[in-house]
């Protein structure tokens, strides 16, 4: 698989996704957050070729997608060379205690601070107590005491990122 990046200026960003049979997808992220998906079939898209499926998705529809691919609601039974990457990998449920030093940062300032350390682990989602979990959060949220997030990695960038969230923490 191939991901290119391009910036739109005024408009966002848009990144083209060759995989492995040639069909490619093309993501445009906007400024406003709506995300427009356009699927070609074999290589295209070339000038004036028309995608052979296209989809408009708002912010939060685009995170519920994302989150369903990155397999946060669901794991499909993985097999032969990728059981074996799965298996070094690691998915941790970390609740953030009053007192904490994420309590009040953004999810933003947070990831930023944890990609210094450990820059192979993802926040995927929060849960917040009483609410639905929110897969791929908005970076403007603020993490409170009792929210649970939801990371992901190899276990030595997990274990990190639970040191720099939490002073109580042990791997």
């Amino acid at each position: 698989m191939k991901v290119e990046e391009v910036v739109l200026p005024g408009v966002g960003h848009k990144y083209t996704i060759t995989t492995r049979s040639g069909d490619k997808l093309v993501i445009v992220v906007h400024n406003s957050g709506k995300r427009e998906l356009q699927y070609f079939e074999g290589g295209g898209p070339q000038p004036g070729d028309e995608p052979t499926a296209a989809l408009d998705l708002t912010d939060e529809e685009a995170r519920e997608v994302g989150a369903i691919l990155a397999g946060v609601l669901f794991h499909p039974e993985a097999v032969g060379e990728v059981k074996t990457r799965l298996a070094k990998l690691t998915i941790e449920w970390i609740k953030a205690e009053p007192g904490d030093p994420c309590v009040g940062r953004t999810l933003e300032d947070v990831q930023r601070e944890a990609q210094r350390h450990a820059p192979e682990a993802h926040i995927l989602a929060i849960l917040k107590e009483g609410h639905a979990l929110i897969p791929n959060p908005p970076p403007d949220t603020r993490i409170e005491p009792g929210d649970t997030l939801v990371i992901a990695g190899p276990r030595e960038a997990v274990d990190a990122v639970r040191r720099e969230l939490a002073r109580h923490a042990h791997p």
